[in-house]
């Protein structure tokens, strides 16, 4: 059955397919260690993660779920995006995929019940898909696969199904330190722990503050990848086959000056169907004008202060005060 459920999988459009048994593992006490240091900032969501049984009773299974989204392009120097948010928000592209599996799973379990989740739901999705052997989550926090490196989206659909579990995968980080010491704002407090409230990603897409002056983005206007663009199990990556992540003109090196000055109507038109919808109009803004620091043109300060999100003339004082 775990062979069928793989060949369903694939069919539907994912790569790596694994199960676990919805078991309490060592997650939970990391989780809480972490939330307990405060190492989640304004990530309150992070407080109300579940046991698969909490959100599906009798769950018994869970099957992980990968999707390769590596493209051969470049970032060209300058302000820059992450890879993960340069084609078409990832969040429709695995709906779709989990779309067309879950009847695939419904015919081979008629009387057994499942629920998907792609990045949107209440469970630690790299702590599934290592327990499932898709990978091992490595010293960067990141899900590490041996085919397809950190470059993939994550799903998990829980499952009151008993399936056969495969084994855990084991770490193959080795001594190997490359993600740690790349770190332009020194986030990891040790090998897989992050203070998110250092983290390039957490700044730019998560919080709603202005992002202090002493932070280097090292031009990051959008998410990070310094931790995965040095890792060597991602140069084994393998070009997805997927358009829907093919980067769009402009979005992996935007020009910071259209986030600070565009509408709200031009944002949506441009961005309402990507990754760069996450923080809004505003903390595009904001990003920019973090980036841009003291480039930031008197002309860009006039239209921060002018904002009519607080959000973003923070953010311009901040560029101001040379």
């Amino acid at each position: 059955m775990a062979d069928t459920i793989h060949t369903a999988a694939l069919a539907s459009g994912f790569d790596l397919c694994g199960i676990a048994a919805a078991q309490p593992g060592p997650e939970d006490t990391r989780l809480k260690e972490w939330l307990d240091a405060g190492f989640h900032g304004d990530m309150a969501y992070m407080e109300r993660r579940r046991a698969p049984d909490e959100i599906v009773p009798g769950c018994r299974s869970v099957i992980a779920l990968a999707t390769n989204y590596y493209t051969p392009d470049e970032h060209a120097a300058g302000p820059r995006v992450s890879r993960y948010a340069w084609g078409e928000d990832y969040h429709l592209v695995m709906k779709r995929q989990l779309d067309r599996l879950l009847p695939l799973l419904q015919q081979l379990h008629p009387a057994e019940q499942f629920r998907a989740y792609s990045d949107t739901g209440p469970l630690l999705e790299k702590a599934w898909a290592e327990r499932a052997g898709i990978g091992w989550i490595g010293k960067n926090g990141c899900l590490i696969t041996q085919e397809f490196g950190s470059w993939v989206f994550l799903a998990t659909v829980l499952t009151t199904a008993a399936l056969t579990p495969g084994a855990s995968h084991a770490d193959r980080c080795g001594t190997c330190t490359r993600c740690l010491s790349s770190c332009p704002t020194d986030a990891f407090v040790q090998p897989r722990v992050i203070d998110a409230r250092r983290c390039i990603p957490y700044l730019t897409i998560e919080q709603w503050k202005p992002i202090a002056r002493t932070l280097d983005l090292d031009e990051w206007a959008f998410g990070c990848d310094a931790c995965q663009d040095v890792c060597p199990w991602n140069s084994r990556a393998k070009d997805s086959a997927r358009q829907e992540f093919a980067p769009r003109p402009g979005q992996a090196n935007p020009d910071l000056a259209s986030w600070i000055t565009m509408t709200k109507g031009e944002y949506r038109a441009t961005y309402g169907d990507t990754a760069l919808a996450r923080p809004g109009r505003r903390g595009l803004a904001r990003n920019a004008l973090a980036v841009l620091g003291d480039a930031t043109t008197d002309t860009l300060l006039e239209h921060a202060a002018a904002d009519r999100s607080a959000l973003v003339r923070d953010q311009g004082k901040l560029a101001r005060d040379r």
